[in-house]
């Protein structure tokens, strides 16, 4: 079951700009695209290193540890790592924003 969680509000998630966020347990990438808020799981599907520790170009992140790349928002796998291995796509969480909260669904 789902439970909905602020994480802050609007201005904490500057336009073009992506932060780690600890949920429940979890750690999630959130990041700003033109104005829109988007959640994916923060942890690479390759080798567990933080996503939120990569660059983020447009709507795709990438791994700092191995060059994975991920679209933000939608979770999908847009290159493999460098080693080549093949990789599943990311997990998504949905982003309200309500009266200026942040709120993802976990």
């Amino acid at each position: 079951m789902s439970e909905l969680v602020k994480i802050g509000v609007s201005s904490d998630f500057p336009e073009g700009k992506m932060k780690r966020i600890s949920v429940k347990g979890k750690d999630l990438l959130v990041a700003n695209i033109n104005g829109e808020i988007y959640s994916i799981d923060d942890v690479c599907t390759h080798e567990e290193c933080s996503l939120a520790d990569g660059f983020l170009q447009g709507e795709v992140v990438t791994c700092g540890c191995h060059l994975a790349r991920f679209n933000v928002k939608t979770g999908k796998k847009v290159d493999n790592p460098a080693t080549g291995t093949n990789i599943p796509d990311e997990q998504t969480f949905k982003i309200r924003v309500e009266n200026d909260e942040v709120i993802v669904e976990v």
